[in-house]
């Protein structure tokens, strides 16, 4: 190892037998830009996190002759900067040598544009992250492989423009959140063959025209939440199949002009929440048939508000019957609780 490290920029570490670590030293080595491990006969083992960290100006990172061994990593976090021929190389090479991982972050890479199909080959993955990926423009086909997958986000994607083609193969998947990918404007195909998935948010997503026409599969969805998405203008109506859902919230879709009356047919809804939908009006005559909603909020809707006033409004006999009312601005809200409770 040479003496001084601190003007060190290219380094080359050979190991040849047995299980190799990296040498501590090395992390003196500040202003290091390309870094080559080669282990022909022995292997690295595992990476210590520091190796990500430690080195500010590192451009190239060579581990293909590394020997990484398959059962060192479970969980794994990846942040890098603006290399994104290396991070590409890196990352295939971790994805292919790490088949036992359950647990995979990719965030603020703003260079990426692509995630390499090798992704496909952690047959064990639980959980997937991806955000803060400014250009990454599409994810692999090989997703669908991941069948132990049980939540995957995707945030602040947003030269994302199509999500995965095909998310049919995701079986075992219980949470899915796209969240401010402002190109996105449909959902994945075959959202309707997720028949684990319980929680489903879609957030901040501009260009997003409509939603998939197939719901009825969905058997364990709990949980629907629509957030800021202006463009789209009315919920499928194979919605009303999804008898396990007891939250719905809509928020920011001036789009929607009505709540439909199939929402009698969610018998199990225990919380509806709408804010920020101004053309919403009225509330279907059906509402008043959930017996098991508990939790009705309706805020930044001014027709809708003025229909569902207390006693005078032709929405209140609708909604009369629901435990916790929410209605209006927050200085309202004591009140109508208060009387809610009454009914």
């Amino acid at each position: 190892m040479p003496r001084n490290l601190t003007k060190l920029r290219y380094l080359s570490v050979v190991c040849d037998s047995g299980s190799c670590s990296i040498p501590e030293a090395l992390y003196k080595a500040k202003k290091l830009r390309t870094l080559i491990l080669l282990y022909p006969k022995g292997d690295l083992g595992e990476i210590p996190t520091q190796l990500f960290s430690s080195f500010r100006y590192l451009r190239v990172l060579d581990l293909a002759q590394a020997n990484l061994v398959e059962k060192n990593l479970h969980s794994l976090e990846l942040s890098w900067g603006d290399d994104h021929e290396g991070q590409l190389v890196l990352l295939d090479t971790l994805l292919q040598n790490n088949v036992n991982l359950m647990s995979l972050t990719i965030s603020s890479c703003p260079k990426i544009r692509y995630i390499p199909p090798s992704l496909g080959n952690l047959v064990n993955l639980k959980t997937l992250t991806i955000r803060w990926c400014e250009e990454l423009v599409s994810l692999p086909l090989q997703l669908q492989n991941l069948s132990c997958l049980q939540s995957l986000e995707i945030c602040e994607c947003h030269s994302l423009s199509a999500p995965p083609q095909s998310i049919s193969g995701l079986i075992s998947l219980k949470y899915l959140s796209i969240e401010n990918c402002s190109h996105i404007r449909s959902l994945p195909i075959g959202l309707e063959h997720l028949s684990s998935l319980e929680h489903l948010m879609i957030m901040y997503c501009p260009s997003l025209v409509f939603l998939p026409n197939e719901w009825q599969n969905l058997s364990m969805l709990r949980s629907l939440c629509i957030l800021s998405c202006p463009q789209l203008s009315s919920l499928p109506d194979s919605i009303q199949y999804v008898r396990t859902l007891r939250n719905l919230e809509i928020h920011g879709c001036p789009g929607l002009n009505v709540l439909p009356q199939w929402i009698i047919n969610l018998t199990l809804l225990r919380s509806l929440a709408i804010s920020d939908c101004p053309n919403i009006t009225p509330l279907p005559d059906s509402l008043q048939c959930l017996t098991n909603l508990q939790r009705l909020s309706i805020q930044e809707c001014p027709r809708l508000e003025e229909h569902c006033k207390k006693n005078i409004g032709d929405g209140w006999p609708k909604i009369a019957h629901i435990a916790h009312i929410y209605i209006g601005s927050p200085e309202l809200k004591k009140e109508n609780v208060a009387s809610s409770s009454s009914c």
